[in-house]
C-alpha cells in the first residue's frame, strides 16, 4: 500500500479472454488463437489527486522492437492519451483510505506467431512527485 500521498503500479499481466481476472498466463490466447486480455492495476493514496499520465506498450522481445499493434488503443484506460487524467475520477474508484485501479483491455494477436512478447506501463503525476513502473512478465503469442 502506498503513503497517503503517492500512487504504484501494483501489476500488469496478461491472460486468457473470458477468464477469471487476477490469473496470469505465459500463453494468453492458447491454444485457439484469438484474443487475449491485459491488466493493469494500480493504488493511490487517498490523499493523491491532481493530473497523472499513463502509458502502456508493448516489446516484441523476439524481434527486440516496438509491438505497436499490441498497444492499448488510445483513449483506452491503458493508455489514456497525451493529454493528463485525474486520480480523482473514473477509471479510479474510491476504497476505503485509497484509489483503486483495476482495468482490462482486449487486444487482437498479431500475425506473428510463437514470438515472446512483455507489457511495460508508466505512471508520472504532472509535478513528478509520482512515478511507477511495472513489466508484465514475458509471454507468448501462439
Amino acid at each position: 500500500m502506498p503513503n497517503f500521498n503517492d500512487a504504484k503500479i501494483t501489476s500488469l499481466y496478461v491472460s486468457e479472454r473470458g477468464v477469471i481476472k487476477d490469473i496470469a498466463d505465459d500463453a494468453p490466447n492458447a491454444p485457439a488463437g484469438g484474443k487475449f486480455r491485459v491488466t493493469l492495476e494500480m493504488v493511490a493514496g487517498g490523499g493523491v489527486a491532481g493530473k497523472y499520465h499513463l502509458r502502456t506498450t508493448c516489446s516484441d522481445l523476439t524481434e527486440t522492437q516496438h509491438a505497436a499493434t499490441l498497444d492499448p488503443a488510445g483513449g483506452s484506460p491503458l493508455n489514456p492519451g497525451p493529454a493528463a487524467a485525474l486520480f480523482e475520477s473514473a477509471p479510479w474508484k474510491h476504497e476505503g483510505a485509497h484509489w483503486v485501479f483495476n482495468e482490462s483491455v482486449t487486444i487482437d494477436p498479431p500475425n506473428h506467431k510463437g514470438h515472446v512478447y512483455r507489457y511495460t506501463a508508466s505512471l508520472h503525476s504532472d509535478n513528478g512527485q509520482i512515478v511507477s513502473i511495472r513489466e508484465s512478465d514475458p509471454f507468448i503469442l501462439l
